[in-house]
């Protein structure tokens, strides 16, 4: 393979140097020229592009697979075509390749069962988008210090010398096909599990358990050879292990694992029987080690044409939170958690493990005319099965029904006992006005779009709705909330509070153990700079082992921009733990740190952040906050241009954004140009939030700035 690359950029990356070649193309080292990262650029051969439908189907694939977030996948960012050779764009992954590692000896037990249940778990997400690998094997499985990845998902969509799928031709590296891939039928996801059989196999006994010297003769073991079980070789294969690869391994595709998740609860009873077995103590279910539920309710799917529907899915979503986070016997994740996953098209089972959730809450609405289509379904985390689901046809006044009787049936189908005045919450109506209901369900789905203009128009139909219904407590607090979000933004003055305040004092009159009327008395009191009353109002939206990430990150950075560093640090370092990829809770602690000069674990931070904006912004690159912190995040870990070149792009993309300019200068100032960073805080100095001018004073990245003569004269002396 040539140094100098035929076609030296494809897409928005730079052909830097080859990294291998083989049958299926040439890999690059690649700059991205849009975010400061390499990637590995795959090139396909020319020739693939004669069959376009071929090429189609990869791409589509490829596509697909890049919506998969899994530690265990590496990530796609882009795959298209140049000059008529598909391509595909990576994630750069460093380490050995399996067929490597098994170069040297077998694995041991252990490590061959956490390997395969790693890979089974990939494959169970990848899986449930659709998506077959068709070609897994050891060469395609990169061993990594985070742990193992696998590799060209929908590669042999368009693999060499003629072997496309379609029937009646082989798909796939002759070790590793399934029967039904040797007789030229189309691989399935039962196809991919025999592939992960074979290298169970291989990775336990160190051997092959179908063999032969030419394709024809591998064929015909494959079809007609049963391999001796894996103990026979290596005496230390448990039995129950002998099964899991025995039934991996069946001819019949219909008495093989029909799903990844069967054959990952049979590896996990495995493991917990050695466990067992070596005298630990191994909780047998999931319930035995978290007695509390804990469920997380995504947001409703539209399937109506009309875009103007989606305040009903919004909506239900939004109740359903509310209703349910009331019951003491289940632990809901609040809607801040469930944000980042909205509008992604991820499986139940991949939500489940980033949120550290037992159940997962889905469905759709469709609406046509005055009536409405509702389904919804509660899906185990363990195995991806609907332990409940259920479709609900009413018309538009029933709407509250629906959702108090998905409560309902949810908790049933948990076996929940609740209490009396529990079961009474769960019928009780949140407004007697059934237009009021529904102007609240409009209301609260423009709020959660978070712009400036959806923050206008929520206030209009919020006030609407607690017009028609004076004692809707719902409402009230949502338009609280509307203001408090108006004045956090900086997109309004101080004043805001006071607009915001009846809202929230009428909630908590008409029900004073709402968390949302907490919630909006917290927005009031961070804007007036009170962390202690933050922290109150925190308590009393949430039990104290609470999950929801705004209230964490205002109970930490509240008392972080007072000065408490110390109490601000337990605070922001159990957010972190428990949302390890929410960027402003993880910028927070960088600054807790860095207040604190600890600085290994504000450097060490640092890279975890700038890699979570990275992926960020490859799903969102009009995500201007994300942008805006990676500026931040580069300039403060010694990639000063990176981070220059970042922030001027932020501030492109939002000039008139106050925010924006004050974390440019933020950037700036770390990337050691004061006086750029005075430009922007001379820009912003009459929109700061009172409840910020301390802060600013204490700033660590700010700290150059700190002492000059015409910073002390916009803010005052530190």
């Amino acid at each position: 393979m040539s140094a100098s690359p035929a076609i030296p950029t494809v897409s928005h990356y730079r052909l830097l140097e080859p990294l291998g070649a083989g049958a299926m193309g040439e890999v690059w080292l690649a700059e991205d020229l849009q975010l400061p990262r390499r990637v590995a650029v795959k090139l396909l051969p020319r020739h693939l592009s004669e069959d376009p439908t071929a090429v189609e189907r990869l791409l589509r694939e490829a596509r697909a697979a890049a919506s998969v977030d899994h530690p265990n996948v590496v990530t796609v960012h882009e795959a298209g075509t140049v000059e008529g050779r598909p391509y595909l764009v990576m994630q750069r992954v460093e380490g050995e390749t399996l067929e490597v590692r098994l170069a040297r000896g077998p694995l041991p037990v252990d490590d061959a069962v956490g390997l395969a249940s790693a890979i089974a778990d990939a494959l169970a997400e990848v899986h449930a988008l659709g998506i077959v690998h068709r070609d897994l094997k050891p060469s395609n499985i990169m061993l990594t210090p985070r742990g193992p990845k696998v590799l060209d998902f929908g590669i042999a969509a368009v693999s060499g010398r003629g072997q496309l799928t379609q029937t009646g031709a082989m798909v796939g590296t002759p070790l590793y096909m399934s029967p039904e891939q040797v007789r030229g039928q189309p691989p399935d996801n039962r196809s991919d599990l025999w592939a992960l059989g074979v290298i169970l196999y291989r990775t336990l006994t160190g051997t092959q358990p179908f063999a032969g010297d030419h394709v024809a003769t591998i064929s015909r073991s494959i079809l007609e050879d049963q391999p001796p079980p894996p103990s026979r070789r290596n005496p230390d294969v448990p039995a129950a292990l002998d099964f899991v690869v025995e039934k991996l391994l069946r001819k019949d595709p219909h008495l093989r694992y029909a799903r990844a998740e069967d054959l990952l609860v049979d590896l996990a009873s495995v493991s917990h029987a050695a466990s067992a077995t070596a005298g630990n103590t191994v909780a047998t279910t999931a319930v035995a080690a978290n007695p509390i539920p804990r469920l997380a309710v995504l947001d409703f799917e539209v399937l109506s044409p009309d875009p103007d529907d989606a305040f009903l899915a919004g909506g239900l979503t939004e109740d359903l939170i509310v209703d349910l986070a009331r019951v003491d016997a289940l632990r809901v994740a609040a809607r801040g958690e469930v944000q980042p996953f909205r509008g992604r098209n991820l499986p139940p089972r991949t939500v489940a493990r980033e949120m550290g959730v037992d159940y997962i809450v889905q469905g759709s609405v469709r609406r046509a005319g005055q009536r409405a289509r509702i389904s919804a379904q509660l899906v185990r985390a363990a195995d991806g099965h609907a332990v409940w689901a259920e479709r609900f046809d009413r018309t538009l006044e029933d709407l509250f029904d629906v959702q108090a009787e998905v409560s309902k049936r949810i908790v049933e189908a948990l076996q929940v006992s609740l209490r009396p005045a529990e079961r009474e919450m769960l019928s009780r109506a949140p407004s007697r006005d059934r237009e009021a209901y529904t102007l609240y369900l409009r209301g609260r789905e423009l709020l959660d779009r978070e712009t400036r203009d959806t923050n206008l128009r929520a206030e209009e139909v919020l006030l609407q709705a607690v017009e028609r219904d004076p004692d809707f407590a719902l409402a009230h607090a949502a338009l609280a909330e509307c203001y408090g979000t108006r004045g956090s933004a900086w997109w309004s003055g101080l004043e805001i509070v006071e607009r915001a305040r009846p809202h929230a004092v009428r909630a908590l009159e008409l029900d004073p153990d709402l968390p949302e009327a907490h919630l909006a008395m917290g927005f009031i009191h961070r804007l007036e700079g009170d962390a202690e009353a933050v922290l109150r109002e925190c308590r009393r939206a949430a039990p104290p082992d609470t999950t929801d990430p705004l209230l964490l990150r205002w109970a930490g950075w509240g008392l972080l921009t007072q000065g408490r560093a110390e109490e601000a640090l337990s605070i922001l370092e159990r957010a972190h733990r428990l949302h390890p990829r929410h960027y402003r809770i993880a910028s927070a602690l960088t600054d807790c740190y860095s207040t604190l000069g600890r600085h290994d674990d504000e450097k060490r931070l640092l890279a975890v952040i700038d890699e979570i904006l990275l992926e960020v912004l490859s799903r969102e690159p009009d995500n201007v906050d994300a942008r805006i912190f990676l500026a931040i995040g580069l300039a403060q870990s010694g990639n000063p241009a990176a981070g220059i070149e970042q922030a001027e792009r932020a501030l492109t993309q939002e000039p008139g954004d106050a925010r924006v300019r004050y974390n440019a200068a933020c950037a700036f100032a770390r990337a050691g140009l004061p006086d750029r960073a005075m430009e922007q805080l001379g820009v912003v100095v009459s929109l700061l939030p009172s409840y910020l001018s301390d802060w600013v004073r204490r700033d660590p990245d700010l700290a150059i700035l700190h002492g000059r003569e015409d910073f002390e004269r916009l803010f005052g002396p530190k």
